[in-house]
């Protein structure tokens, strides 16, 4: 039933968009394949720094899916959905397949077949490479663990803070604080913020992902934070931020590992964090 859940999400997303609707619900019936997974309005930063929403996404083989209505047809638009495609391309490396919306219902359907049967052509091209969708163990810390790391590409995130410090080791039932240190190594911190402004806190994550900056805006105690984090010598974090799931649940998303830069946040008076690694090594329990 959870997956069933997940799948009924995905497809409401598009419930006031009807040509989405009809393309997105055809191609899911026409596959018939519950080992596969996908996602609708998948969220894409572009190299400008902005982002993009794609129609359909299908994690699993990297394939993105747009619908393009009446609008899409003319030449400026056309100009402007392929250098928003080229950037999607260039910064996942991901493939694109359109489906034109070109009033004959024949001619949709027709385009429709087609990318299932280019679909499945590619789950089968796959072999044993391809990994069926798991609903529970997509979520589970031993699936991690087993693997022994995890990638931004993975796209993973955990319902729990509890979960991803047991990816690195600890053994918890439960937690509920801000972050926890790394069992394995002693400068490196397991973080769980919320990157936008929360009570006390003003936290921030640039677009393209590669830098948090975090400021306490009380601005009597911007000073004393920073030299804290500085003088306490763990200057690297895993950084799993809060979002929202795919259900509109709480989740723990992985977006790298960071490392303080001390001069840039005495200069900004903002401790800025760099992405340093889009991969972190999983342990088992220590």
């Amino acid at each position: 039933m959870q997956k069933y859940t997940y799948i009924k999400s995905q497809l409401a997303k598009t419930n006031k968009k009807n040509d989405e609707n009809y393309v997105i619900t055809r191609i899911w019936h026409k596959l018939d394949n519950e080992d596969i997974k996908f996602v609708t309005q998948q969220y894409v930063i572009r190299q400008d720094g902005r982002y993009a929403l794609t129609d359909m996404y299908f994690p699993q083989i990297n394939l993105h899916v747009e619908i393009d209505e009446g609008y899409h047809q003319n030449a400026a638009q056309l100009q402007k959905d392929k250098i928003r495609e080229n950037d999607i391309i260039s910064i996942t490396d991901h493939e694109i397949k359109r489906i034109a919306i070109t009033g004959n219902l024949s001619s949709i359907n027709e385009q429709i077949d087609h990318l299932v049967a280019y679909i499945n052509d590619k789950i089968k091209q796959m072999g044993k490479d391809f990994i069926p969708w798991d609903i529970e163990k997509e979520f589970s810390p031993q699936t991690y663990i087993e693997k022994g790391s995890i990638k931004l590409s993975d796209n993973v995130a955990f319902r729990t803070c509890a979960h991803v410090a047991n990816v690195f080791g600890h053994s918890y039932n439960g937690y509920q604080r801000g972050g926890t240190k790394h069992p394995y190594y002693n400068d490196v911190m397991i973080w769980f913020p919320k990157l936008f402004p929360n009570g006390e806190w003003d936290n921030s994550i640039s677009p393209d992902g590669k830098v948090i900056r975090e400021r306490n805006v009380h601005e009597e105690k911007v000073d004393a934070h920073i030299n804290d984090v500085i003088n306490n010598q763990i200057h690297r974090r895993i950084v799993f931020a809060k979002v929202k799931g795919p259900l509109g649940e709480v989740m723990y998303k992985f977006k790298g590992e960071f490392e303080l830069d001390i001069l840039l946040s005495k200069q900004e008076r903002c401790l800025i964090w760099k992405r340093i690694s889009d991969t972190v090594k999983t342990f088992p329990p220590k």
